[in-house]
């Protein structure tokens, strides 16, 4: 695999990205971080960026902020928690709209209400099926042990990832083939903007995802059972699928499942949801979900591989997984920005925020802060009595649920099958600044030493 940015070409032809590339090579770091090809080191930008003060001002038109305190200041501003202004702002800025990196994606498809509905039925859904979910993994690791290497982001966290989230929405087996291929469309991120026959499969796989959450929901209607399509759906009186299907499809066409959910509908009960708030569930699930759940398990593993004592502590102490998938997410988050827009005149970290004006939340920065957190940079997944991470509720709630609860259930199977975990060759970081993960992780697949 090439570690030439493809981008580059890209931007010499659009006004936008070529403005990007330009601001990025003159040494805008915030430029530099939002360019698609980037593969340097964000933790020495933020490093710069915060030497200047918890707010620094980008010439992209952003303004990044970075220390702990001022990133809490913003999260829990009610005149920057507008969400659905994200919209209107990438719209109106052609420096977003310029990069590949699905600045947009942290909008995720479910509205708030439908993400604070699912996310606290994760776990318990998921609990029965643990042992099916194991049994996957241990064969992923086993299939792999022959040939003596393992792609973590491959051969085991992504088919992972499909196969704890076909449990969940309680897929059968007549459908698995055909949802594991649109997890493969939906799920998989793209390096480039897509061709057009991608764009056309990218289309199909919603309408498709959409028509199996149909046929789904209508069956747990007639006969519900313990997944998360069941627990979330409203039961109807007689057959009143059709209005539903129509509105349905209707998003769809008119553009994809972004805005499908309504968190207006009049008749849904507190805790379930209309079948167009459920599609959208699904649709967070299978494209934002699975992506930040592949990001989280690769990041674990490498930094628990670069570091054999913490994967030794974690070996000898399996209750610390989600620890360490905590200290994962404060160490290297799958995003670690935010997107905010000022609603009205405010004040951050006594900056004067324009309304309109867009601000990023460089959540890894502040997650790093060395006011906040003891030796910041030193993974250690036995960390105490500091703050917690801070986390930007609403974008990205659900799908942060799910990475967590999937990475879980990952590190548990890595620390019985592979005891002795070590990297293997060349790693490759997924190009960009504003989702981390890896295109490329291989680790020995060898149970012994």
């Amino acid at each position: 695999m090439s570690d030439r940015p493809t981008q580059i070409t890209q931007s010499r032809t659009d006004p936008h990205r070529l403005r990007l590339w330009f601001l990025a090579r003159t040494g805008d770091p915030v430029a530099k971080l939002l360019e698609p090809g980037f593969r340097g080191d964000p933790h020495a930008l933020y490093e710069h960026m915060r030497s200047h003060g918890p707010v620094h001002h980008s010439r992209t038109g952003l303004r990044a902020v970075m220390s702990y305190d001022a990133c809490s200041e913003v999260l829990h501003n009610p005149h920057l928690q507008a969400p659905e202004a994200s919209a209107h702002l990438i719209e109106r800025t052609p420096i977003l709209q310029a990069t590949a990196l699905d600045l947009s994606g942290i909008r995720a498809a479910a509205s708030d209400q439908a993400q604070a509905v699912a996310s606290p039925l994760l776990r318990p859904v998921l609990h029965p099926s643990l042992p099916r979910i194991e049994a996957v993994a241990h064969g992923l690791l086993r299939r792999r042990a022959e040939a003596g290497f393992l792609d973590v982001v491959d051969h085991f966290a992504f088919p992972l990832a499909v196969a704890c989230l076909s449990e969940l929405l309680g897929v059968p087996a007549a459908h698995s083939a055909r949802f594991t291929q649109i997890c493969h469309t939906l799920g998989r991120p793209l390096r480039t903007a897509p061709s057009s026959a991608e764009a056309e499969a990218l289309y199909d796989a919603k309408e498709d995802l959409a028509a199996l959450v149909i046929r789904l929901e209508h069956e747990r209607q007639q006969s519900p059972g313990d997944d998360l399509i069941s627990r979330l759906s409203v039961p109807r009186h007689g057959d009143q699928t059709g209005d539903d299907v129509t509105r349905l499809l209707d998003h769809i066409h008119r553009q994809d499942l972004q805005e499908a959910a309504n968190p207006g509908t009049p008749g849904a009960p507190a805790g379930q949801l209309t079948l167009v708030e459920v599609a959208g569930v699904c649709a967070t699930l299978a494209v934002s979900g699975l992506d930040a759940a592949v990001c989280l398990i690769s990041n674990a593993v490498a930094a628990l591989g670069a570091r054999p004592e913490q994967w030794q502590t974690l070996r000898t102490e399996p209750q610390l997984a989600g620890e360490a998938i905590e200290e994962t997410l404060r160490f290297d988050p799958p995003r670690p920005f935010a997107l905010r827009v000022a609603g009205e005149r405010v004040q951050v970290a006594g900056h004067t925020v324009p309304p309109g004006s867009g601000l990023l939340v460089m959540l890894a920065a502040a997650r790093r802060d060395p006011a906040r957190f003891h030796a910041p940079d030193r993974f250690d997944l036995t960390r105490r009595a500091e703050p917690s991470h801070l986390v930007a509720d609403g974008d990205m709630t659900l799908a942060t649920s799910w990475a967590r609860l999937t990475a879980e259930v990952a590190l548990q199977a890595l620390a019985d099958g592979l005891p002795h975990l070590r990297l293997a060759g060349q790693v490759i970081r997924r190009p960009g600044g504003v989702v981390r993960g890896f295109t490329r992780l291989p680790v020995h697949a060898s149970p012994t030493a």
